[in-house]
């Protein structure tokens, strides 16, 4: 996949376009510091031990040798480091130019990209001891170099080389983290890829602590062990020997402690930087926003789960998405009984409010217009007579042909249910007068409509087969509120309520009542009362 330049996926900031230069220097300084380091350190030997050392190198000329092996070792290690690197190059290439990379090059680059600092702290350990043991060699058989000083040379150029790789993992580490993984990788999944090293946050604290304390301790060991055979002859006193012994120590321990402070920040940052940028993101998902990834910038632990925060925050979303669109089909009241699971498959007994509402002379007007003006029509009509029922806490069950099925008082229970059914009715007999206004001025023909109510007990829950399920309402109270709504063209009216609801209702409407009628389907008349307006 080709990374986005313009945008990191993860946090949707810039990214600076790619470069590999930062990679060469991080890693090439590694040497040259150990090296300095240790020059520090052999200057403060005891006993003038190092003094003797330069003595015998410079009587010989052998430090004209070492510093063109040094220079050797950078040029050796760097043009190794160019042929480590090169699928990365190709990559990196590709993204400065905007050319889609081939799917096997990206992947050669992911995976040499996470193994890059292994593969060069491993060069670093292995080369800048190779060329001084050979060099060594030379000038102990071949110019006469004391065995001492040759076994003391080669001590510290085993410590130049641990100091360095060590240097080198984490520097480059660091840089790769900061600059390449979110380009190579902007989408995570950095422990999905195959044949890659990794480095526990145990291993890593690990050689935090190798570093900080094994390391000069093997130092300090082998400094003493060492000059301990020119104790004989040494014209210092112990008190001058044990001054240049506390000068060494604390020159040493000064010199690691801020390696390991700098060790300690690379690690720190390894683990509590990505860790923090979780914490940002989950509390962004907590809020709602799903739109932010967190940033995957390793395979470890906390890559791992990182991965798996974004796999969970993915889910979320599209969970969200599937709520919103349930919703859309079912009232978000219904939506979210259902995904609660408080809704009994054996339905529920609960007094309600029943609200049908049918548009007059509907045939008619679908023969003469075209399908598609009958559907912007009807769309237009659903929605303004859905806001208004919804204004008042009614719950749309569904839309069958021209009618609409609504209650008041399910699935949430509340006491007012009659007084909210009715002032819904007369919200969406205000609101059809506003959309008929509309509709006369683009020269269109208007719409009326019969809005029936009747208040009893309902039996409430999920309908259908063991596969497909449907939320409704069951009961007499149903088939009254939808006969009632029939009678409104009996009536001529708008509005008709049957006297259940007119009971239940506060003194807020204006009601005309209609002598008792029977309805069909029921033995004994019912009384019916118009609703003229709010009193």
């Amino acid at each position: 996949m080709q990374p986005k330049q313009e945008e990191d996926l993860c946090e949707g900031r810039l990214l600076v376009s790619p470069s590999l230069l930062g990679l060469y220097w991080r890693n090439l300084i590694s040497a040259p510091l150990a090296f300095v380091m240790v020059l520090a350190l052999n200057l403060f030997t005891p006993l003038g031990f190092f003094d003797e050392v330069s003595e015998i190198l410079v009587a010989k000329g052998a430090w004209k040798l070492l510093v063109v092996v040094l220079s050797l070792i950078i040029a050796a290690v760097g043009i190794l480091q160019y042929l480590v690197q090169r699928p990365l190059a190709e990559a990196t290439r590709d993204l400065h130019t905007k050319n889609p990379t081939e799917r096997g090059i990206m992947e050669a680059s992911q995976r040499r990209l996470l193994n890059l600092p292994f593969i060069l702290g491993l060069l670093n350990l292995v080369s800048v001891p190779f060329l001084p043991a050979l060099t060594l060699g030379y000038l102990y058989y071949f110019m006469e170099l004391p065995s001492r000083p040759a076994l003391f040379i080669f001590s510290r150029v085993i410590i130049v080389a641990m100091v360095s790789s060590t240097l080198s993992f984490f520097l480059v580490e660091e840089f790769s983290r900061r600059n390449l993984i979110g380009w190579f990788f902007p989408r995570g999944k950095l422990s999905t890829v195959a044949g890659t090293l990794r480095m526990s946050v145990r291993l890593r604290i690990r050689i935090l602590y190798i570093g900080g304390t094994i390391i000069p301790m093997i130092i300090s060991l082998s400094t003493l062990l060492l000059i301990s055979g020119s104790l004989v002859d040494t014209k210092v006193s112990l008190a001058e020997f044990g001054q240049e012994i506390i000068l060494f120590t604390a020159l040493l321990y000064g010199i690691f402690i801020v390696v390991a402070l700098r060790l300690n920040s690379q690690v720190e940052k390894s683990i509590v930087d990505p860790i923090q940028d979780m914490l940002g993101v989950m509390g962004k998902v907590r809020h709602g926003n799903f739109s932010k990834q967190i940033r995957v910038v390793s395979n470890d632990e906390v890559g791992i789960l990182a991965d798996a925060g974004n796999e969970m925050i993915h889910g979320l979303s599209e969970r969200e998405l599937i709520r919103d669109t349930f919703g859309k089909y079912v009232s978000p009241e219904v939506r979210d009984e259902i995904l609660a699971g408080r809704i009994p498959l054996n339905g529920k007994r609960m007094e309600a409010t029943m609200l049908f509402c049918d548009l007059r002379n509907f045939t008619p007007f679908v023969e003469g217009n075209d399908a598609e003006e009958v559907i912007m029509s009807m769309r237009a009509y659903f929605t303004a007579m859905q806001k208004a029922i919804g204004k008042y806490g009614g719950l749309v069950l569904q839309y069958v042909g021209d009618e609409i099925e609504a209650v008041f008082g399910v699935p949430l229970p509340y006491r007012d249910h009659p007084d909210k059914a009715v002032l819904a009715a007369l919200e969406m007999r205000t609101s059809l007068e506003e959309l008929n206004k509309l509709r006369e001025r683009d020269g269109k023909s208007i719409f009326r409509h019969g809005v029936g109510i009747h208040t009893g007990e309902v039996l409430a829950g999920n309908v259908g087969s063991d596969d497909r399920l449907s939320y409704s309402l069951i009961g007499n109270t149903v088939n009254l509120a939808s006969r009632i709504q029939g009678l409104t063209k009996e009536f001529q009216c708008d509005i008709l309520i049957s006297e259940e609801t007119q009971k239940k209702l506060s003194n807020l409407f204006l009601l005309e009542r209609h002598a008792p009628h029977f309805i069909k389907g029921y033995s004994k008349p019912i009384t019916l009362h118009e609703v003229m307006s709010l009193s």
